[in-house]
């Protein structure tokens, strides 16, 4: 059998929807950067059966580009604060489900947008944040988002205007291979590996998470990435074939809870001067004609970038909100549903007033949406809380503004069945 036969046979792409021919180069390579992680991926211990009924949660961080650049001031402050929350509160109790358990948070998936524009000041300031992660044993990846790019005003017309902090610095491939090293160490049995990146760059990244026994690869994908780093991502997948996968990318959802396209949307690939494929996809070509809706492993797609108005509804589109749960069937051999993300309340934080309202969402900034795997009741479930006034989201009120969106109590969002690969 040749690996183009296996590829198709086990629940990968149709030939039509092939980007390339998968050579055995690229089907056999080893992934820039990875070697080292990806080698330990493969001979790790599973935890024990007792340690994989155990609860936990992905932390995700909304487009925090407000935080770098101005909320509360050039400081950077509420960005480093943000992320001690996450330090600090990582057992918290978690009440509103079906019964209490502690948030376990292991890791932490950003969506993109880690700046406002490609200075250094707000490159210090994200690094000092994302720091805080890196050296208290909480794993992280992130993928560029059309911020973290450089003069946004002539649009997206090349790769290379991508930002020195994702191009050579903190966020850069090297850099974040250097962080995982052989393996970081989670606690509990748990680790976190690097398995490698499309480039010298960090547009496109792979990491690993072992948790509570279950294998998770997460691809952070481009900002409406090409077909060449598809193909890449698609390599990869097929190469875990035992990890659950999921997809971290800027902009997939918009906060309508649609697919973003290719023209139509408001800042979609057309807003950015961003040419066709090969060189972009918007998320519903990258789902329908990239093949991404075949892929037998993926279990979930996270996003943000969507600048909610909520002073301008659209009575042709469903509600829009800071955050949106879509599931989505996927037509791979398993059939499986593949839950969508988006996550994003920068509108907030670019307001970053002092006042606080849980009519308006005045001062509720800092956000943090918390996605809690329960292996334990085979249960996905979601919560979102402001950092900095403890107050949790709801869903949006009939009235909003005006009506109470935001809680003292916490509040579950969304509760669904959910087993992943089993």
């Amino acid at each position: 059998m040749t690996e183009l036969e296996y590829v198709i046979k086990h629940g990968g792409l149709t030939p039509k929807r092939l980007l390339k021919s998968i050579s055995r180069r690229d089907f056999g390579m080893t992934v820039l950067g990875g070697l080292a992680g990806t080698a330990a991926s493969r001979f790790i211990n599973i935890p024990s059966a007792a340690a994989a009924a155990r609860d936990f949660t992905i932390a995700i961080i909304p487009d925090p580009q407000f935080l770098a650049e101005s909320c509360p001031d050039a400081s950077g402050q509420y960005y480093s604060a943000m992320m001690q929350w996450i330090l600090d509160n990582r057992n918290i109790l978690l009440k509103s489900g079906k019964s209490p358990f502690a948030a376990n948070i292991k890791a932490v998936v950003g969506v993109g947008d880690c700046v406002n524009a490609t200075v250094d000041s707000e490159f210090k300031n994200a690094e000092t944040g994302w720091r805080i992660l890196d050296e208290n044993g909480i794993a992280f990846t992130t993928p560029p988002g059309n911020h973290d790019y450089s003069e946004l005003e002539k649009g997206i017309t090349s790769r290379n205007s991508l930002g020195d902090q994702f191009k050579k610095g903190y966020f850069s491939a090297k850099s974040r291979a250097r962080a995982y090293g052989s393996g970081i160490d989670l606690g509990d049995g748990d680790m976190a590996y690097w398995v490698g990146s499309h480039d010298n760059t960090g547009a496109n990244t792979a990491v690993k998470f072992v948790i509570s026994g279950i294998s998770m690869l997460v691809l952070a994908m481009d900002f409406f990435a090409g077909s060449d780093a598809w193909s890449w991502a698609y390599n990869v997948m097929m190469k875990n074939p035992d990890c659950e996968c999921y997809i971290t990318t800027h902009a997939w959802l918009t906060a309508h809870g649609t697919q973003y396209r290719a023209t139509g949307d408001a800042y979609g690939p057309d807003a950015y001067k961003m040419s066709s494929a090969p060189y972009s996809n918007s998320a519903a070509e990258a789902w329908n004609t990239v093949g991404v809706n075949t892929w037998a492993n993926l279990c979930g797609i996270f996003g943000g970038h969507d600048f909610l108005d909520y002073s301008k509804p659209d009575p042709n589109m469903p509600s829009a909100w800071f955050w949106q749960q879509v599931p989505i069937k996927s037509n791979s051999k398993r059939q499986q549903t593949v839950q969508q993300l988006f996550v994003n309340s920068q509108r907030i934080d670019s307001v970053c007033t002092q006042s606080v309202s849980q009519a308006t969402g005045a001062g509720q900034f800092a956000s943090v949406f918390l996605l809690s795997r329960r292996p334990s009741l085979g249960v996905l479930e979601g919560r979102m809380i402001s950092t900095q006034t403890g107050n949790w989201f709801k869903a949006r009120s009939p009235n909003y503004p005006g009506g109470t969106s935001f809680s003292d109590s916490e509040t579950l969002l969304f509760s669904v069945p959910f087993t992943g690969l089993k």
